[in-house]
């Protein structure tokens, strides 16, 4: 497996620098990972904890919204923060029912790759990472969230797909 594509195309020092932070948690999720491991644990404790970071996040977008309700407004609100240009993220589709974003650059899969991880390890941290993109988007009931593919995974971009549910 390749990931000849995860290159970043943003460059410059403020994006650079949340990059940094995002490598640094990259880093801090395998250490744990492998420092648990040689204790004879096994990952849960890393999905609890990250799931619960992302069910916080979630919280919190849901209740500095208008109408939580409202998944137009959710559409409108997601992936414009800084992490837009940390992950640059494209939104390909949005409308009253859908909301599809692609990232083409992943700085967790950077970091990971410098750590000399396999591309099974990448697959499987990305995979335990992610538990906070589910939990995020549990907190709001009227939509359905689908990752369809990850750069970890080998493929060019990560395909989050956010669907109303009527």
């Amino acid at each position: 497996m390749a990931f000849e594509n995860n290159k970043p195309s943003i460059v410059n020092s403020s994006v650079d620098g949340m990059r940094d932070i995002s490598a640094r948690r990259a880093a801090t999720i395998s250490n744990m990972l492998e420092t648990a491991k040689k204790h004879g644990l096994d990952d849960i404790f890393a999905r609890e904890a990250i799931a619960k970071y992302g069910a916080d996040n979630g919280k919190d977008l849901y209740n500095n919204m208008k109408d939580s309700s409202d998944f137009k407004e959710f559409a409108s609100i997601f992936g414009t923060d800084h992490n837009k240009d940390i992950f640059e993220m494209e939104v390909v589709e949005k409308n009253d029912e859908v909301l599809a974003i692609d990232f083409h650059y992943c700085p967790y899969v950077t970091e990971w790759l410098k750590q000399g991880k396999t591309p099974e390890e990448i697959a499987k941290l990305c995979e335990i990472t992610m538990e906070g993109d589910h939990a995020f988007a549990k907190q709001f009931n009227n939509l359905e969230f689908k990752l369809e593919g990850t750069i970890a995974d080998g493929l060019p971009v990560c395909k989050l797909r956010f669907n109303k549910i009527n």
